[in-house]
């Protein structure tokens, strides 16, 4: 299982519990759901309860080695995928990606705003994401994976979309803005942002009769020096300063 291939040099023992830990997930993961299958009721609820202690103790594993950290991350990812048409699940295991996020996501920024989006000042300490201030934003954020899948969204971003945030996390972005705007630009901003790029652009867009500028920024997030995890969205809506009389 590609989650749980081993690294070529690394057996020490923090690698080894790391391996023990997300081999143990997996297994209980497929025995719940052959059991699902089975329609075996009372070995659901059991699996489940065990299930969720396994979940549980591979995110409160802390590492600092790299390959550990990417192996959280793509266990959870993957997760995601597997639940994605779950909602209660995935809100659950929102909030374990929530705890890896604060824990391990970097991310590069500019040291200065110079295109009119938010330098995100404050949820962006040292490099490091501040999921914890996001919420605070009165900007749209949202951290969306490789595979375009929302890994994060706050507050602002889901009310622009007419979800709550819970209900975006593990969702195909084409699934949610829909194939059209997908296809025609944000597929292509996204994946410039997954070649390491930072992406800015901005256009105007009538919204109840009056003129929007829609500014947008995507920012490679990373998982300490270790391949990318996806793209920090940032939008900025605001009236057309260009109408403003003299």
């Amino acid at each position: 299982m590609a989650d749980t291939e081993s690294h070529s040099g690394r057996t020490g023992p923090a690698h080894r519990t790391m391996e023990r830990l997300t081999e143990a997930f997996w297994e209980h993961y497929r025995r719940l759901q052959d059991a699902v299958s089975a329609d075996n009721t009372p070995l659901v609820h059991r699996l489940d309860r065990e299930l969720t202690s396994s979940l549980t103790a591979l995110v409160d594993h802390q590492t600092s080695d790299a390959a550990e950290q990417q192996a959280q991350f793509t266990s959870l990812l993957r997760l995601l995928r597997e639940e994605a048409d779950d909602a209660s699940s995935v809100r659950s295991n929102a909030d374990l990606i929530e705890a890896l996020l604060r824990r391990y996501i970097t991310v590069r920024t500019h040291p200065t705003d110079n295109g009119g989006l938010p330098a995100l000042p404050a949820p962006i300490r040292n490099g490091v994401l501040d999921v914890g201030q996001l919420d605070t934003l009165p900007e749209r954020v949202s951290v969306v994976t490789t595979d375009y899948r929302y890994l994060y969204a706050n507050a602002t971003d889901a009310a622009r979309l007419n979800r709550k945030p819970h209900e975006l996390v593990g969702r195909h972005v084409r699934d949610i803005v829909g194939a059209a705007r997908f296809d025609a630009r944000i597929k292509t901003n996204l994946d410039r942002c997954f070649s390491g790029e930072t992406v800015e652009h901005t256009n105007a867009r009538e919204m109840d009769g009056k003129v929007v500028v829609i500014r947008r920024r995507l920012t490679p997030c990373y998982a300490e020096d270790q391949p990318l995890i996806g793209a920090l969205v940032v939008i900025q809506e605001g009236p057309d300063r260009r109408q403003r009389s003299a």
